[in-house]
């Protein structure tokens, strides 16, 4: 039972106590300072008449200068009890009367001091019937004894108060204590009987005497909430029951889980641990709880304190952390790598960090793998091109650094595609894999052996010393073991095969060279001794990179003359070597360039054709003469006997849209195709027989004829010419030139007429500009000629000038024209 001064009743009646006294002085004070106002209004009034009736008395005696009746007056005055002093002075302030006495002592100046003064002085000036002032009359009045009257009256009220509102509270105490404390103590005391485990087992009965007022709906409301509160623990209860199968599924689920789950406070102990953490730690879940994180240090690779400190500032922070690469060692002291991820959780009633740690070692090792394949050739097992390029660069950066020298070797294997033409790709990629490993062996353990794909590989030599020809010397040596090495024999099942390669060397640091111009100068030095016969290797120098240079800026040349129509036709005679009469022509390209002039074909030519600019420009040759060919023959100067002939290049020849284009520009045109000749060399044939046969059988069915041209400068093999539909064989001028004198020439121009004109094919000898070549190559029963002799190459009217011209008979001795 709470004690009395702790009840409702004892804290309304201090209530009441305190707003009645609040009340009462309220009242009170108003009550007195009513008062107050009247005092002060008949103290002023009594002084007023005091003043009116002591007056004239005292006029009259200072008038007659009567000191008894002024003594009288004052005497008169003192008979006031506030009154303490009286001075009655004439006008020359000699005094006529003066009485005093001494103030008596009070328990209320002091309150007298703050409503008013303790003594206040009263003057009042004498006037004489006659007019004029005679003198004054002065009195103090003692305030504190004026007011005597009101300090008593204001007691009794104050006291009267305070009987009264104890009186009230008195009365208001029994009230409340019987009305409202007494039943709210026997409610409580049932309340406080209810079991809190089963509050539905009792009820709250209502107190006697008590109607239905507040307390009767207290007593019904906390019945009803006592129902509700049972049927709520009861609920509880049943979900309890559900929550802890819940937990018992989520605990297997996370038991399950592949991952490592656990939970840590902030000072490294473990809350709790889901099985797989609790296997590679060789202990159980229920072991963890409560354990340190230091009591496995043996399997961290990281300090302890490291974590826990890292689980601190998560739960300090609230902020997720994540460790990308976490180091653990198994009990076997094999290392694990964990992604593991530190949140903050709630966790009952403080925020601990929840670690989930993810296996990534096989992610790790996959990814390692992926990282060399995407570094490394997959066949030779080789660093590739991606990495050649980072590797070079940071070793040209040494090199500047440690002013040393160091050298590439590009390294290009010579007719490999006929080992894999001939005995197929597994032979190739083994004759590859035992390159890669000699190159390894005899290079140095911090050089660089690199394939960049197909035949090609790249050496990086490192640290040759910091004199220049020294370094030269020593790259020149490695090379050369490094050729002799890969020419040795290659042995697949029982064949033994032999390789060479071409090897380009450049040194570096080169000035202003950067990786890519590296590999360039190389590739360059490497196909220089492809063009000087390959098996050898060459050192970059200046003249092969203005040479590669040059070779850039004139295919851009070559870009915008075939845009703005820099290029023309040339035709050169044909002649009958017998009658000495232009029987055709043969087309020829030229290029006037804006800066240069007339640049030789055997210049650009090449260009056009490594460029891939053959095959549209080669379009353009064949259509312009063809449509030459037309104006000439509407001008009736092209006789239906001529043939022109245009020169087909090997990669326009093997276009797929080669036919479909020629059909289209005969047709456009409207001529007949017989009058054109194509001219294709050796290089084309030995390609793809079967394709070069099928097109030009094509072509041929249109009515077009072919011509063998350059013929004897490469492979010229008979087996060609029998399955080649050619109706002319062209001997080159390289054979033409030197025949008057070097015997082996004429016998290879004869041999090559006699072997055409026993096929049936005319005969064409180019290159004829003397008449003793032209005696010979008619000796030897060539049908035509070509050369200088004749007519250098002339543009299309020159052409035409030669076709009109009467008197055309070219020739030498009896044959020969007479001069104009």
């Amino acid at each position: 039972m709470q004690g009395f001064f702790q009840g409702i009743s004892f804290r309304l009646a201090k209530v009441g106590i305190l707003i009645a006294l609040l009340v009462g002085s309220v009242m009170s004070a108003i009550q007195i300072y009513i008062d107050y106002q009247v005092q002060t209004t008949e103290i002023n009034r009594q002084i007023s008449k005091i003043t009116a009736v002591s007056t004239p008395p005292a006029v009259r005696a200072v008038h007659t200068l009567d000191a008894k009746l002024a003594a009288e007056v004052a005497t008169g005055l003192m008979r006031y009890d506030f009154i303490t002093s009286v001075t009655i002075k004439n006008e020359l302030g000699t005094e006529l009367a003066q009485l005093s006495r001494e103030t008596p002592a009070s328990n209320t100046k002091w309150l007298t001091r703050q409503i008013s003064n303790e003594v206040l002085r009263h003057s009042a000036p004498l006037y004489m019937p006659t007019g004029g002032e005679n003198g004054y009359i002065t009195f103090d009045v003692n305030m504190d004894a004026a007011y005597g009257q009101f300090y008593q009256s204001s007691a009794v009220v104050i006291a009267f108060g305070l009987i009264r509102s104890s009186l009230l509270v008195f009365f208001l105490f029994i009230a409340f204590y019987y009305l409202l404390t007494k039943p709210l103590i026997q409610i409580a005391l049932q309340v406080k009987q209810i079991n809190p485990g089963s509050p539905g087992e009792q009820r709250l009965s209502r107190p006697a005497g008590i109607h239905d007022d507040e307390l009767t709906q207290l007593v019904a409301s906390t019945n009803q909430l006592l129902d509700a509160v049972d049927l709520a623990l009861a609920k509880r209860r049943a979900v309890e029951v559900v929550l802890r199968k819940s937990e018992e599924h989520v605990r297997q689920i996370i038991d399950s889980l592949p991952v490592w789950v656990g939970a840590r406070n902030k000072d490294g102990h473990y809350i709790f641990a889901n099985q797989a953490l609790a296997d590679f730690l060789h202990t159980k879940p229920d072991a963890m709880r409560g354990s340190h994180i230091s009591d496995f240090a043996e399997f961290f690779v990281t300090d302890p304190q490291q974590i826990i400190d890292l689980d601190a500032e998560v739960i300090k922070s609230r902020i997720s952390a994540q460790i990308w690469e976490e180091k653990w060692i198994t009990n076997d002291g094999e290392e694990r790598d964990m992604h593991t991820h530190v949140m903050p959780m709630e966790f009952y009633d403080e925020v601990v960090s929840l670690v989930v740690s993810s296996d990534i070692t096989e992610l790790k090792r996959t990814q390692a793998q992926m990282e060399h394949m995407a570094y490394h050739d997959a066949l030779t097992d080789l660093p590739n091109r991606s990495y050649l390029v980072e590797r070079l660069e940071e070793e040209v950066r040494k090199a500047n650094h440690g002013q040393y020298y160091g050298a590439l070797l590009f390294i290009d294997l010579d007719q490999f595609k006929y080992i894999n033409d001939s005995l197929g790709h597994p032979a190739g990629d083994g004759v590859l894999k035992h390159v890669a490993q000699r190159l390894t062996a005899v290079t140095k353990e911090n050089d660089l052996v690199v394939r960049l794909g197909g035949d090609e590989f790249v050496v990086v030599l490192t640290n040759l010393g910091d004199e220049l020809p020294t370094s030269i010397l020593r790259a020149e040596d490695i090379g050369e073991r490094l050729r002799r090495y890969i020419s040795e024999p290659h042995f697949y099942n029982d064949l033994q095969l032999h390789v060479t390669c071409s090897v380009g060397i450049v040194m570096y640091p080169e000035e202003d060279a950067g990786v890519h111009e590296l590999l360039r100068y190389a590739d360059t030095a490497m196909y220089q001794v492809k063009e000087q016969g390959r098996d050898a290797i060459q050192f970059f120098n200046k003249y092969m990179a203005d040479k590669a240079r040059n070779v850039l800026v004139m295919e851009g040349d070559l870009h915008k003359a075939l845009e703005q129509h820099r290029f023309s036709l040339y035709y050169q005679p044909r002649v009958d070597v017998t009658t000495s009469q232009i029987v055709g022509a043969e087309a020829l390209l030229r290029w006037e360039h804006p800066d240069r002039g007339m640049i030789s074909p055997a210049e650009f030519i090449p260009i056009l054709e490594t460029s891939g600019l053959i095959v549209e420009v080669g379009r353009w040759v064949l259509e312009d003469s063809i449509r030459q060919v037309k104006i000439w023959q509407e001008q009736g100067i092209w006789k239906d006997d001529m043939r022109l002939g245009v020169n087909i290049s090997p990669r326009q020849f093997r276009s797929s849209e080669f036919v479909n284009d020629v059909t289209k520009i005969l047709q456009e045109v409207g001529i007949n195709p017989s009058l054109i000749e194509m001219e294709i060399t050796e290089g084309i044939v030995i390609h793809n027989l079967e394709e070069t046969v099928a097109t030009m059988s094509s072509l041929c069915e249109l009515g077009i004829n072919f011509a063998l041209d350059d013929f004897g400068t490469g492979y010229s093999s008979i087996s060609y010419l029998k399955q080649l539909p050619v109706a002319i064989l062209k001997v080159d001028q390289s054979f033409v030139r030197d025949i008057t004198f070097d015997r082996n020439d004429r016998v290879l121009v004869e041999t090559i007429s006699a072997m055409g004109n026993m096929l049936g094919l005319d005969v064409v000898a180019e290159g004829v500009e003397t008449c003793d070549q032209l005696h010979l190559v008619r000796e030897y029963n060539c049908k035509y000629y070509q050369g200088y002799l004749c007519s250098p190459p002339v543009n299309a009217d020159a052409f035409a000038e030669l076709l009109t011209t009467k008197d055309i008979t070219w020739g030498c001795g009896a044959n020969k024209r007479d001069e104009k």
